[in-house]
């Protein structure tokens, strides 16, 4: 009986008229249920930037939210942003989330060069890199780190309570390079630094320059920040379905893998700060992501970056 059923309806089905076609969808720009956007001039390195804010829920503690800024917004700040709503959500303790990229998201990977890097790529960056060298486009590191303190910092302190003794920067990539510059250079900046898959190996490793005046530091007890260093297993010894087909374009590839030294480059830093005597409250912790490649560790970094600058 059901089968008989079940044929003359694919019967009909057969002989109907074909469906109308669809109405072109009308669509608008996704929008952030989570947070709330301002675009900021700097005087100091004289670009505007795009600054994304979620604050999380629940009361105010009294001596106000931490906040975590984010470097890369554009990539990173709306799953972060969501974490925070779920974990405030639960009960955890949150903190004020500060994104920073820039009007034209299109224009990204040109304009953080600038902004997240030390210096002018030597010879060796450019191999690794497959940079085009322009005076213009890099080693404005320095200028970016006044903006964030002197000018973004303000605007935020001014707008919401914030614990000015509770403050985390993270960045990713070259992003964890400038996180390890200022980490280096201005220990005292944050509180927190989350420095995900670093590019120590920029200007051969140019960055390590200023490890040994904050090892300094450390060991005298001036600074005791609290840093996390992550690394993505594939970026330095990838499986072959994380690489291209065998040809020259694989080879390359391996080559560029190999030089660079995503992973011991950052295991050994880590492993060297982990090992300072530091006064109380300074820590240091190291995490392998398996099965990452540099692009799809972004959110594993940012995701245990979190936790860890929330984590007494």
């Amino acid at each position: 009986m059901l089968g008989t059923v079940l044929a003359v309806a694919l019967a009909a089905a057969a002989q109907a008229s074909p469906p109308a076609p669809a109405a072109p969808l009308q669509t608008s720009p996704a929008v952030n249920p989570f947070a709330v956007q301002f675009d900021l001039p700097s005087a100091i390195t004289g670009r505007t930037y795009r600054i994304y804010v979620s604050r999380p829920l629940g009361p105010t503690p009294k001596a106000g939210w931490p906040v975590v800024y984010v470097l890369d917004a554009d990539v990173t700040f709306a799953s972060l942003s969501a974490q925070m709503v779920m974990r405030t959500a639960g009960g955890d303790g949150g903190a004020l989330l500060v994104g920073v990229a820039y009007p034209n998201a299109m224009a990204t990977l040109t304009l953080r060069t600038r902004d997240l890097t030390p210096s002018q790529p030597s010879a060796d960056a450019q191999a690794i890199g497959e940079l085009k060298p322009k005076p213009e486009d890099f080693g404005g590191g320095e200028a970016f780190h006044r903006f964030m303190i002197e000018e973004l910092r303000p605007r935020i302190a001014a707008a919401y309570p914030v614990d000015p003794a509770d403050q985390t920067l993270m960045g990713y990539s070259l992003g964890g390079l400038f996180t390890l510059g200022v980490l280096f250079h201005h220990p005292e900046a944050y509180r927190t630094y989350v420095a995900g898959s670093p590019s120590i190996w920029w200007n051969s490793r140019e960055v390590l320059a200023g490890e040994a005046g904050f090892a300094a530091a450390v060991r005298a007890g001036k600074v005791a920040p609290r840093i996390l260093i992550t690394s993505d297993a594939w970026e330095q010894d990838p499986a072959p379905q994380a690489l291209p087909p065998a040809g020259p374009k694989r080879d390359a590839q391996l080559k560029e893998l190999a030089s660079a030294r995503m992973v011991d480059n950052a295991r050994d830093l880590a492993g060297r700060l982990a090992a300072l005597p530091g006064r109380d409250g300074y820590r240091v912790r190291y995490v392998l992501f398996p099965e990452e490649t540099h692009n799809t560790g972004i959110p594993a970094a940012s995701n245990r970056g979190l936790v860890f600058a929330l984590t007494p």
